[in-house]
């Protein structure tokens, strides 16, 4: 996919034509401006409010104890940029809007919600680069509301991708003890102890996303099966004997040499023989081009953590240099799965 502005009508297209330098700057600013009026929508709850009626600026600005010049400008924007339609003075839902910006838009809605504390850090870009020096936010959150956004954001693409993580994974035997680093809000674990009936899974993550998982893992009834041992990855012991150990989306939030303490961690928890499973986004690396969803995501880790998305063959090299057998990839969607086995007490 590659980013452009499409013209509306003939006199956009020859104006475009004739001054083609415009481009960049248009794509630039309207993109400033799309992505904070789309997200600070989403965290003002306008789409949800517009649901079930339509609605003038004057009564959402009542509705919501709002400014109702700034809520005029705003839904002015959002009409101008296509996410409303407005007749005479009230304003009403797309069918996209609807579909995908409310609650029951599930992923798209939380990621965008989060998108506000991201673009906290995305202005600190040029430090970033200049200094090196980019905290991560899991230990040290930069906004009030990040952690509460990002959890809900991980139920969400827990909830999605799940089913074919363990499709693809083909356990076999079946799995007694699983350690799901940084699992979040535990989705993967209760997924895998639905699908295996002997598992039992210890979660290590920081805590809060244990205050984010105990009510899920209470819901599904697996609260004697799921426990979480709570700490800083890089830091924690993650104890041993486990048959699998699950790193779902984790390492593109870690910088190269924590990568690589995390999956030195992995072997040594793993029992002869045990599995380590990769959740991560897919890059093809130097004989590939990065998409620009990716590009995206790749420059979101790096603001946010420090970390990046890492090439395919990257993951594969530590794999390999740290004793790793067996080594299985796949790629689905926008995700890159791998496999390992270890097969020696050596790492």
């Amino acid at each position: 996919m590659k980013l452009g502005i499409q013209p509306e009508n003939i006199l956009d297209a020859i104006a475009l034509q004739s001054r083609r330098e415009l481009q960049p700057f248009l794509l630039g600013m309207l993109g400033m401006g799309v992505s904070q009026v789309l997200v600070t929508a989403i965290r003002l709850n306008v789409f949800d409010a517009l649901q079930e009626n339509p609605r003038t600026a004057a009564q959402l600005a009542t509705a919501m104890n709002c400014d109702p010049h700034g809520m005029q400008v705003l839904l002015e924007s959002l009409d101008g940029f296509g996410f409303l339609k407005r007749q005479g003075q009230q304003y009403q839902l797309t069918q996209d809007s609807a579909r995908w910006l409310t609650k029951s838009g599930g992923l798209i809605h939380d990621f965008l919600r989060l998108g506000g504390d991201i673009s906290q850090q995305l202005v600190l870009l040029e430090k970033d680069i200049r200094t090196g020096e980019v905290p991560n936010f899991h230990f040290n959150p930069q906004s009030a509301t990040c952690f509460a956004n990002y959890y809900e954001m991980l139920k969400s693409s827990g909830q999605q991708t799940a089913s074919n993580v363990l499709k693809w994974a083909k356990l076999n035997p079946p799995p007694k003890r699983l350690l799901d680093v940084a699992g979040g809000p535990a989705e993967y674990s209760i997924a895998f102890c639905q699908k295996y009936p002997d598992l039992k899974a210890d979660i290590l993550d920081l805590p809060n996303a244990v205050e984010a998982g105990l009510p899920q893992i209470e819901q599904a009834g697996l609260s004697s099966r799921i426990q979480y041992i709570e700490g800083n990855l890089l830091d924690t012991d993650w104890g041993n004997n486990y048959d699998v150990v699950f790193l779902s989306n984790i390492l593109h939030c870690l910088t190269a040499e924590q990568c690589e303490i995390a999956l030195s961690k992995a072997f040594q928890a793993l029992r002869v023989g045990g599995t380590v499973l990769i959740n991560d986004l897919f890059h093809p690396g130097e004989q590939g081009k990065l998409s620009s969803p990716m590009s995206l995501f790749s420059l979101i880790y790096y603001v946010t953590c420090g970390g990046r998305i890492w090439p395919q063959p990257t993951i594969l090299d530590w794999l390999t240099q740290l004793g790793f057998h067996q080594i299985r990839t796949g790629k689905y969607r926008l995700a890159l799965l791998v496999s390992a086995e270890k097969l020696s007490a050596e790492c």
